[in-house]
C-alpha cells in the first residue's frame, strides 16, 4: 500500500496512524509525500518505508506569491472580519520574518510592517474581541457565496492553473508511484488525488490492478480563510478525481453526508476518526503542567494542535481576562506569525504571565501529556468545514480523560452536550468561553468521573477501534479482485 500524502509525512499525525495500524494488520506501506523547500529524503517509519521528494518555487511563483501578500493588507477599508483578520496576520508575518534577519532586509520588513499597522489603524483593521455571532454567520454565507461563483463556470478557477505547485508535485511523485506499483494507492488529503487517481490509471493500463483510495481529511469546498478562487480549485480538483475512486474514507459522519451529497457517490464514504494512537511514556516524561511550571491546584486550560486566524484560539486569550485564576497552555509545534500574535495580544491585555507555549511530543504520548491538565479547548470559528469536524484535539482531550469545552461547531457542539463530555459556548465570543470554562470547573469532578467510568466511550474514540475500521474496509476492498467489481463510488 502507498499512502500518498502533500506534506512531509512525519507532519501528519493521521498519515503516521495510517502506518502504525496498516503495519499492525500485517500490510506492506510505503508513505509518499513532498517536502516543498527542496530536499528529498527517505527513511523508515515503524517498519515502514517513507519517501519525500523535494520541491521549489520557481521564481515568477515566488514573486506571486509576495504580490498577494500585499494585495492582502492593501484595501481603503475592509468589508468583513475575514478580510480585516487576513490582513492582520500578513503584518504579523512580517514583523516576525523581520526579527530573523540582519542588516537590510531587517531594516526593510521593519519599515514594511510598520507600515501595514499604520495602515491597518488607519483603514478599520483593528483588533477586537471577538466577534458577534450574527455577523459571522454573514460573513460565512458571503464567503461561501464567493466560492460558488468560481465554481460557477469551470474556467473561472482550473485547478491546475490557481494551483501550479500541485502540477509540479505530480511531476516527482507520479514516477515515484510507478516504480513502487502499489496494489492500492491511498491518497491523504485532497492535494495528492489527481497524482494518486493518474498513478492508478497507469497502473491498470499497465496490466495491474491497483486500487484508488481518497481519504478526505476536509469538507474542501468549506476551508476557512483561505482565498475564495483557491478554495474552489482545490473543490474542482476534488470534483474532477473523486469519482474515480474504489473507495472514500473520510474524518467524521456529518462529512461523510456532505461528499455523499455533493458528488452524488453510490456508496457513502467509510468512516475512520482521528482518534489518538496511545502508549506509556518512557521514565522522565513530563506532563503539560511540569512543562509550563502551573501548580496542581491552578486550572490549566490546553489547546493542543495547529494555529492559524481560522483556529480561534485568540478568543481563549481574550477569555483569561475574564478568568482571572486560570492559565492557558498552548501545544503547538510551530511559533507562527499567528502564535506570535497571541502572546502580543496577552501582552496588551496583561495575562502574559498566564499563556503558556509547549511543544509537540510524539503522537502516541499526547493523551498521556495533556492527561494533568484541568480542560481541554477546541475554539475553531464558525466555516463550513469546522462545522463537520471531529478534530484531533477532541479525541484525544476525551483519551486523557479531560471535559472538553469546544465551541458551537456543530459536529463537536452536538457530541460534548449529547455524551455530556463539558460545555459549548458561541464561537468567537469570549465571554462565552468564560462561562463555560467556569461551568465546567464548578463540576470537573463529575465529568472526569463520567469519561473514565464509560469504557465504551472511550473505545469508540481509540485508534483501536479506527484499526477494526480499517481492517473491515480492506478486506472487502481486497474481495473485488477485477477493477471492474471494486464498484467505484461514483
Amino acid at each position: 500500500m502507498a499512502l500518498v500524502a502533500g506534506n512531509d509525512v512525519v507532519s501528519d499525525a493521521r498519515v503516521l496512524r495510517y502506518i502504525a495500524g496498516l503495519e499492525s494488520l500485517g500490510h506492506e506501506v510505503v508513505a509518499v509525500g513532498v517536502s516543498r523547500r527542496g530536499s528529498s529524503s527517505e527513511f523508515t517509519v515503524g517498519t515502514s518505508r517513507v519517501i519525500v521528494e523535494g520541491t521549489t518555487a520557481t521564481f515568477r511563483e515566488r514573486l506571486g506569491s509576495k504580490w498577494r501578500q500585499v494585495r492582502v493588507v492593501l484595501h481603503f477599508g475592509f468589508r468583513d472580519a475575514d478580510e480585516a483578520r487576513a490582513a492582520r496576520g500578513q503584518v504579523a508575518r512580517w514583523h516576525a520574518t523581520a526579527a530573523t534577519k540582519r542588516g537590510w532586509r531587517r531594516a526593510v520588513l521593519s519599515a514594511i510592517s510598520g507600515g501595514g499597522r499604520a495602515w491597518l489603524w488607519a483603514f478599520g483593521a483593528r483588533r477586537r474581541p471577538g466577534r458577534d455571532a450574527a455577523d459571522e454567520g454573514v460573513n460565512v454565507r458571503d464567503r461561501e457565496a464567493q466560492v460558488a461563483h468560481y465554481l460557477a463556470k469551470p474556467g473561472r478557477a482550473p485547478w491546475s492553473t490557481v494551483l501550479p505547485i500541485l502540477v509540479r508535485d505530480a511531476a516527482r511523485i507520479g514516477p515515484v508511484l510507478d516504480a513502487l506499483e502499489p496494489d492500492v494507492v491511498h491518497v491523504q488529503d485532497v492535494f495528492m488525488l489527481g497524482v494518486g487517481a493518474q498513478a492508478v490509471e497507469r497502473a491498470r493500463r499497465a496490466g495491474r490492478s491497483a486500487r484508488l483510495v481518497y481519504d478526505a481529511h476536509e469538507y474542501v469546498r468549506g476551508l476557512a480563510y483561505i482565498p475564495a478562487r483557491m478554495v474552489a480549485a482545490y473543490t474542482n480538483l476534488e470534483r474532477e478525481f473523486i469519482g474515480r475512486a474504489d473507495r472514500v474514507v473520510t474524518v467524521s459522519e456529518p462529512l461523510a453526508d456532505l461528499l455523499e451529497r455533493d458528488y452524488k457517490l453510490t456508496r457513502r464514504p467509510t468512516v475512520v476518526l482521528n482518534a489518538p494512537m496511545m502508549e506509556e511514556p518512557p521514565p522522565g516524561f513530563r506532563k503539560v503542567r511540569e512543562v509550563t511550571g502551573v501548580s496542581a491546584e491552578v486550572p490549566l486550560l490546553v489547546y493542543g494542535g495547529g494555529v492559524n486566524t481560522a483556529r480561534g484560539v485568540d478568543t481563549a486569550v481574550w477569555a483569561l481576562a475574564e478568568l482571572p485564576e486560570a492559565h492557558l497552555v498552548v501545544v503547538t509545534n510551530r511559533v507562527n506569525f499567528v502564535v506570535r500574535s497571541l502572546l502580543e495580544l496577552a501582552d496588551d491585555l496583561g495575562v502574559a504571565d498566564r499563556v503558556h507555549l509547549a511543544d509537540y511530543v510524539e503522537p502516541r504520548f499526547v493523551t498521556r501529556y495533556f492527561s494533568d491538565a484541568t480542560m481541554g479547548l477546541s475554539t475553531l470559528l464558525r466555516s463550513a468545514n469546522h462545522d463537520v469536524a471531529v478534530t484531533n484535539k477532541f479525541c484525544e482531550y476525551l483519551q486523557a480523560g479531560m471535559p472538553i469545552v469546544t465551541s458551537d461547531t456543530p459536529a463537536q457542539a452536538r457530541l460534548v452536550s449529547e455524551l455530556g463530555l463539558g460545555a459549548v459556548y458561541p464561537a468567537g465570543d469570549a465571554a462565552g468561553l468564560a462561562v463555560a470554562v467556569r461551568s465546567v470547573l464548578a463540576d470537573e469532578r463529575t465529568l472526569r468521573m463520567r469519561i473514565a467510568d464509560d469504557s465504551e466511550l472511550r473505545y469508540r474514540f481509540s485508534w483501536l477501534a479506527q484499526v477494526e475500521v480499517l481492517r473491515s474496509f480492506y478486506s472487502e476492498l481486497a474481495d473485488a479482485t477485477d477493477p471492474d467489481e471494486a464498484g467505484r463510488d461514483r
